[in-house]
């Protein structure tokens, strides 16, 4: 088995840890390569990588298209999607041992698709659809206006723009904005209101099998796709958002506990 080993330059700063694993997991039998971007994950059976949730989003989005396994080692603040924490990355031989003979558990974690300007982007958090506060017009309107058709119907949504957000992003962005907590393998997408202008307007869950469809009626909005900008919608513009043809594959240990995390992480 082939395990590659990607560090965030901007937590990782001694360049002797990485050495440090790459050492040890030859040590344990195991076939290594150094990414030094996540661009570059590709051929091999798991990646691991050091740094913050921000790490672990980049690197997932490529080895999700390569098939590849994530492994993240918290570097970071919060560590939301890592499962070990800097000072016990000694425990991943269990995790790779179990990854070899097909006993570890694998979550498979969906992602979300969207296609502007004839580029397609892929997000494991959220798509989101903000107004735009000026930075591309200056005579922006104050609320942006968006017609969303699915499958159960039509709405119009109305406020500072809305998102669609995966079961791995509801303890993101639709969290901040009032979404609710979804586990990680439920196959669901969450819609939710950013600042909506009506009392009427709430977070709805969909079936991850939904076509999200969303049409600017008016205003300008900035398509983020897991907090970066990919585009611009004037007032016509219209976008799909679905579910990705491929999962993102992160191992975890058996005593990996979400609701734990959730009390642990993100109770600060």
């Amino acid at each position: 088995m082939k395990v590659g080993v990607l560090g965030s330059k901007s937590k990782v700063k001694d360049d002797s840890v990485i050495e440090e694993l790459l050492a040890k997991l030859q040590a344990w039998g195991y076939e290594t390569t150094q990414f030094f971007k996540h661009p570059e994950i590709e051929g091999v059976d798991a990646v691991i990588v050091l740094g913050g949730d921000g790490a672990i989003l980049h690197a997932s989005l490529t080895a999700a298209r390569n098939g590849v396994k994530v492994i993240g080692i918290n570097y970071g603040n919060l560590g939301f999607l890592t499962e070990y924490e800097k000072e016990e990355w000694e425990k991943l031989k269990d995790m790779l041992d179990g990854i070899r003979n097909g006993t570890c558990r694998i979550l498979k974690r969906s992602l979300l698709q969207v296609e502007i300007n004839g580029k397609i982007y892929f997000a494991l958090n959220e798509i989101a659809m903000q107004r735009d506060y000026g930075l591309y017009d200056v005579k922006t309107k104050q609320i942006l206006r968006l017609q969303m058709e699915t499958q159960e119907g039509t709405d119009v949504i109305s406020g500072d723009g809305v998102l669609v957000c995966t079961p791995t992003g509801s303890t993101a962005y639709s969290l901040s904005a009032g979404g609710a907590i979804l586990t990680p393998e439920v196959p669901v997408f969450m819609m939710t209101p950013i600042c909506a202008f009506s009392m009427r307007t709430r977070p709805i869950v969909f079936s991850d099998e939904e076509i999200f469809k969303f049409k600017v009626t008016k205003g300008k909005a900035i398509l983020f796709t897991d907090g970066y900008a990919v585009g611009i919608m004037p007032e016509n513009a219209e976008v799909k958002i679905k579910k990705a043809p491929f999962t993102a594959d992160f191992p975890v240990r058996e005593s990996s506990d979400f609701f734990a995390k959730v009390r642990n992480k993100l109770n600060e």
